[in-house]
C-alpha cells in the first residue's frame, strides 16, 4: 500500500526535521544524567531549562510554572489526582464536559468510583460549544475544580476557556484545561486563559511522542503520581529524557515562529476540503460549523455510511483519516463527542475526520475530496455486510 497524503494530524504529527535535528546531539553526544553535577550532567540539564523556557515563551508563562512529563494523559492523570487529593475526605466536587479525552474521562470515572470526588458532565450544544453558563448552574459549596478543554479533538471546537475561568475564579474554584490538541495550532496565553492548571503533548505539535507537559500556576496543589528522585522539582520523580525535552522545546520555538501563517494556509485547505465535499454530499454534516474551530480540522458525518470503513478505503487508496467512532473495540457505538452534541447516532456512524497539517499541501485537497466522495459512493451502492472491531480507527487521539 501505497501512502500518500496524511490527514490525521490530531492523532499525531511528523517530527519537524527541525527538531529532529534539535535533539539528535543529546542522542549522541550529549548523554548525561541531567541531575548529575559533572560537565556531561550540565550540558543535558541546560538542554533541559532551555526547553523549559521555549515552551513557557510559547504558553506565555513563567518556566518555573512547568513540569515535564511522559505525555498528556499522565500530565491530566496527575492535576485530577492533585486536586482529589488535597480535598479527600472534605467534599470534592468537579465540574467537567461530556466531550473530554478519554483521559479526562476515565480519571474522574476512576476517582468517583473510588468515592474520591463527585463529577458533574456539562453537555455542549449543538455546536460543541461548553457555555459558562451551564458550568455556573452546576456550581456547589464543595466544587473545587472545571475541568473543559480548549480545543475538542474530533471535531476541533475551540471553548470559552477565558469565560469560563473568569466566572469560575469569582466563586473560587480552579480551573484546567487539556490544552493538548490547541498548542501550536492556535495562539495559547495561559495567562490571557486565566487556567490554573494546563497539559500539554509534543507530538501533536511536531514533536516526539513519549513527551508531555503540565502547567501548575502554584505548584503546591500537585501530589505526585511517580515518586522516587527529586526530579523536575520533586513533583515527577524519573530521570529526564533529555532528548525528548529539547524535542519539545524546539517544536514549541518553531510553533510560536511559524503558526500564525501556517494557520491561515490550513483554514484555507480546510475550507476548500469542506466546500468540494459539501457541493457534493449536501446533506452532509460538518460538527461544529458555526463554531470557532482548530484551522485544520474538519469533522463530516455522512448520511448512509459507516465512516470506519470509509477509513478503510480510503487508506486502501494511500490516504490516512480518522473515523468517528468512540475509542471502544464496538465500532458500533458513535462517539460521545458527536453523542452529547445532540448528533443522531446513525448520523454519527457516519462521522469522519479530516485533520490537517504541515504534511499537506493545496494541491493535494482535490484528490481527497474525489477519491472520498467516489469510496462514500461505492459504499453507498455496496453496504458492508457485517462490521469489523477496528479499535485503531477511533478519534480517542
Amino acid at each position: 500500500m501505497t501512502k500518500k497524503v496524511y490527514m490525521d494530524h490530531n492523532a499525531t504529527t511528523p517530527v519537524d526535521p527541525e527538531v529532529l535535528e534539535a535533539m539528535l546531539p543529546y542522542l549522541k553526544d550529549c548523554y548525561g544524567n541531567a541531575s548529575s553535577v559533572h560537565e556531561w550532567g550540565k550540558e543535558a540539564r541546560y538542554g533541559v531549562e532551555k526547553a523549559r523556557m521555549q515552551l513557557g515563551e510559547l504558553l506565555g508563562v513563567s518556566e518555573s510554572t512547568l513540569t515535564f512529563t511522559s505525555c498528556g494523559s499522565e500530565s491530566n492523570n496527575t492535576i485530577l489526582r492533585s486536586v482529589a487529593s488535597r480535598f479527600a475526605g472534605q467534599g470534592c466536587h468537579i465540574i467537567a464536559s461530556a466531550i473530554e479525552h478519554p483521559c479526562i474521562y476515565r480519571c474522574l470515572e476512576d476517582l468517583e468510583n473510588q468515592a474520591e470526588v463527585e463529577v458533574s458532565w456539562i453537555e455542549p450544544d449543538g455546536n460543541g460549544v461548553i457555555h459558562p453558563d451551564r458550568i455556573a448552574e452546576e456550581i456547589r459549596m464543595d466544587t473545587r475544580l472545571v475541568s473543559i478543554m480548549l480545543a475538542n479533538n474530533e471535531t476541533g471546537v475551540i471553548q470559552p476557556i477565558q469565560k469560563i475561568a473568569q466566572m469560575a475564579h469569582e466563586k473560587g474554584i480552579k480551573v484546567h484545561s487539556d490544552t493538548v490538541q490547541g498548542v501550536g495550532k492556535i495562539p495559547v496565553d495561559l495567562e490571557e486563559l486565566g487556567v490554573d492548571f494546563a497539559t500539554f503533548s509534543a507530538h501533536k505539535l511536531y514533536g516526539p511522542k513519549g513527551i508531555g507537559a503540565f502547567y501548575a500556576r502554584d505548584r503546591s496543589w500537585i501530589t505526585p503520581m511517580i515518586l522516587g528522585g527529586g526530579q523536575e522539582n520533586r513533583l515527577r520523580a524519573g530521570t529526564e529524557s533529555v532528548p525528548m525535552i529539547v524535542a519539545f522545546g524546539a517544536a514549541a520555538e518553531k510553533s510560536k515562529r511559524v503558526h500564525q501563517e501556517e494557520a491561515e494556509l490550513l483554514v484555507a485547505m480546510r475550507d476548500d476540503l469542506e466546500k468540494r465535499l459539501l457541493e457534493s454530499i449536501p446533506e452532509a454534516l460538518v460538527c461544529g460549523k458555526e463554531a470557532a474551530r482548530l484551522p485544520g480540522t474538519l469533522c463530516v458525518c455522512f448520511p448512509g455510511i459507516m465512516g470506519t470503513y470509509l477509513v478503510l478505503d480510503m487508506a486502501e487508496e494511500g490516504i490516512a483519516i480518522s473515523s468517528g467512532s468512540a475509542c471502544s473495540a464496538n465500532q458500533s457505538k458513535p462517539s460521545h463527542v458527536l453523542i452529547a452534541m445532540g448528533i443522531d447516532p446513525e448520523l454519527a456512524r457516519g462521522a469522519v475526520r479530516f485533520s490537517l497539517g504541515r504534511a499537506n499541501s493545496p494541491e493535494q485537497i482535490e484528490e481527497v475530496a474525489n477519491t472520498a466522495l467516489r469510496l462514500i459512493q461505492n459504499q453507498k451502492e455496496h453496504p458492508p455486510e457485517e462490521e469489523t472491531e477496528l479499535d485503531l480507527l477511533s478519534l480517542c487521539d
